[in-house]
């Protein structure tokens, strides 16, 4: 992990913890806590700057999904779609931008979002139509970061967890697909993002609906967030194998198809 990634990580992890305090029967205190890392894509994505465009457009859909009605996977689904955005801001996709942002800002309304932050959609539209690649990579950061604060604020915190997964699900699945393309194996230090990883497989199971652990898929998301887990978070570890960003890429991959997205 670069430094600035690793100052980011830091940062983030102060500002997004969340503790909530329940009187039990006894009358004694639990404490439960939830860490919600957000590293930037853009620096995360940067990494990559030797991929060609081409290469990048190859790993995203051609289609986006419309008709997604549960508010929980529609959560999930915007996650994903935040790592996508960037990925097609890079290889300077402006029909698969414009279909993504649309898609992102139907779902934002969905989820509750309040109109403070869909305002930044009109931000992020113009600087499509003005070809503003360079405005547009931060503009769709700044757009993920308000929406998980605005999910923050209203302790929507189920949400958030399954925003950042379906982020990391798709931007673990984009960085395996383009490491597969051509295979190096000091790149793959970009997937050493233990601290995000642990995170998430702690918020995943601290979920406040307690139905969701009966779904099929949370249970498959949980399942494959824990091996992911067995494979980067091994200490001293900090590059990985071919076989092991296949294995990443196929778990990351297994929990889109199980949500029945596209790959």
């Amino acid at each position: 992990m670069s430094r600035k990634i690793l100052i980011l990580v830091l940062v983030t992890l102060t500002m997004f913890a969340c503790v909530k305090k329940e009187a039990n029967p006894e009358g004694t205190v639990t404490v439960e806590t939830r860490f919600f890392p957000v590293p930037e894509f853009v620096d995360l994505f940067a990494s990559f700057d030797y991929v060609q465009r081409a290469d990048f457009d190859r790993v995203i859909p051609d289609r986006y999904m419309s008709d997604i009605t549960n508010v929980y996977i529609a959560t999930f689904y915007l996650g994903n779609l935040t790592a996508d955005a960037i990925v097609a801001t890079k290889a300077r996709n402006k029909t698969k931008l414009s279909s993504i942002a649309l898609t992102m800002i139907d779902y934002s309304r969905m989820i509750g979002i309040n109109q403070e932050v869909l305002m930044l959609a009109d931000e992020l539209m113009l600087m499509l139509q003005e070809d503003n690649w360079d405005g547009l990579l931060h503009a769709l950061d700044d757009y993920k970061r308000q929406v998980e604060m605005a999910l923050y604020s209203s302790r929507q915190f189920d949400l958030m967890t399954l925003l950042q997964a379906g982020g990391w699900t798709e931007g673990i699945y984009i960085m395996t697909s383009l490491l597969l393309q051509d295979f190096i194996e000091p790149n793959t230090a970009i997937l050493d993002q233990k601290g995000i990883v642990d995170n998430l497989v702690n918020n995943l199971k601290q979920m406040e609906n307690q139905e969701l652990y009966e779904l099929e898929w949370f249970e498959n998301l949980a399942a494959g967030f824990n091996e992911i887990h067995a494979i980067i978070n091994v200490p001293d570890k900090n590059l990985f194998t071919l076989d092991e960003v296949r294995d990443l890429n196929n778990i990351s991959s297994n929990i889109k198809e199980k949500f029945g997205f596209v790959n």
